[in-house]
């Protein structure tokens, strides 16, 4: 009985350790992964803070549904510069990271609970501009930042509760802890964000006609089949590596490595790719680039021809 015990607590501490959920120290020691994965994430740290400062520094983006998008980009920015951090430290200062190891993955859960609220939070308030488009019209900028401030408040609490139950509780089942929330990551914000975009495209379809609207019905059906699909990839993989782990499927985490490492790879592109795809697909932003990419092709496609109109108004105005 006591070797049981022993097998189960030396079991229960193996699961514990946090690359379960954050595997940092595999990634480090592959080059080819750790050069996709460092490709990545410094691709998502530009794009969302050329996200942020392009809606601080322009008037025109001064609006709820941009200032929701800029909240959004920030919580996804706090995800990548938390992970940037923790594979710094755990690759140069060991010491610290084995003493932080548990805050890691708690802070981990705050950003990622903050980055999926506030998902739902831009599709909820899209759903709201045209389910009651006048009670929107009186929405203000300072409004979205109490509801961004309660989604950080929330997120707080989310991750000081996980860390509460699975590191200061050891009579609590680890398994059942990390499946519980990690459900609750998977499945809340996934049904949120099915369900206010199957009543906006209800909404747009009982609505006034409006031309192309099909088209814009496909479109915004598109863009969110590949958010789904990146969320819940990056949300799924990491508690099927968790249960492989803590059942004794794998031996250990380097059996389960190429899975680990393309969860963490998913969740990188989750937290990279959200703001920059709404923003780009946001209607003022696609007009922007059209107009900047027809006048790039314009001027590289006829540059002879802009030499020779010059040419010949010259000639006229000498005539005249």
């Amino acid at each position: 009985m006591s070797d049981n015990s022993e097998d189960q607590q030396k079991m229960n501490n193996t699961v514990s350790r946090p690359e379960h959920i954050i595997p940092v120290y595999l990634e480090l020691e592959s080059p080819g992964y750790a050069i996709v994965v460092v490709f990545l994430t410094v691709l998502g740290v530009i794009g969302n803070i050329i996200v942020i400062i392009k809606i601080v520094f322009d008037a025109t983006y001064h609006k709820p549904t941009y200032i929701v998008l800029m909240t959004l980009a920030l919580s996804d920015l706090a995800c990548l510069v938390l992970y940037i951090v923790h594979a710094v430290i755990e690759h140069e200062v060991k010491d610290i990271g084995n003493k932080y190891l548990e805050v890691f993955m708690a802070l981990t859960y705050v950003t990622t609970h903050a980055s999926a609220a506030h998902v739902t939070l831009f599709l909820g308030l899209r759903y709201f501009y045209i389910r009651t488009p006048i009670q929107a019209r009186l929405l203000q900028n300072k409004t979205i930042f109490k509801w961004s401030f309660a989604i950080w408040i929330s997120s707080v609490v989310f991750g000081g509760l996980y860390f509460i139950l699975r590191f200061e509780i050891p009579q609590i089942d680890v398994q059942a802890v990390v499946l519980s929330f990690r459900g609750y990551l998977l499945f809340l914000p996934v049904c949120f964000i099915v369900y206010f975009h199957v009543r906006k495209v209800h909404e747009l379809q009982h609505s006034i006609n409006i031309l192309g609207l099909n088209r814009h019905i496909r479109r915004m059906s598109r863009i969110l089949s590949v958010i789904l699909f990146i969320y819940i990839l990056s949300a799924l993989l990491f508690p099927i590596c968790f249960i492989l782990n803590y059942n004794a499927i794998c031996e250990n985490e380097r059996q389960c490595k190429d899975l680990l490492i393309l969860a963490r790879i998913m969740w990188v592109i989750n937290a990279s790719a959200n703001p920059v795809i709404y923003f780009i697909y946001s209607r003022k932003t696609r007009i922007f680039l059209q107009s900047l990419f027809k006048n790039f092709v314009r001027r590289r496609a006829n540059p002879e021809l802009i030499a020779v109109r010059r040419f010949s108004d010259s000639n006229t105005t000498t005539k005249l």
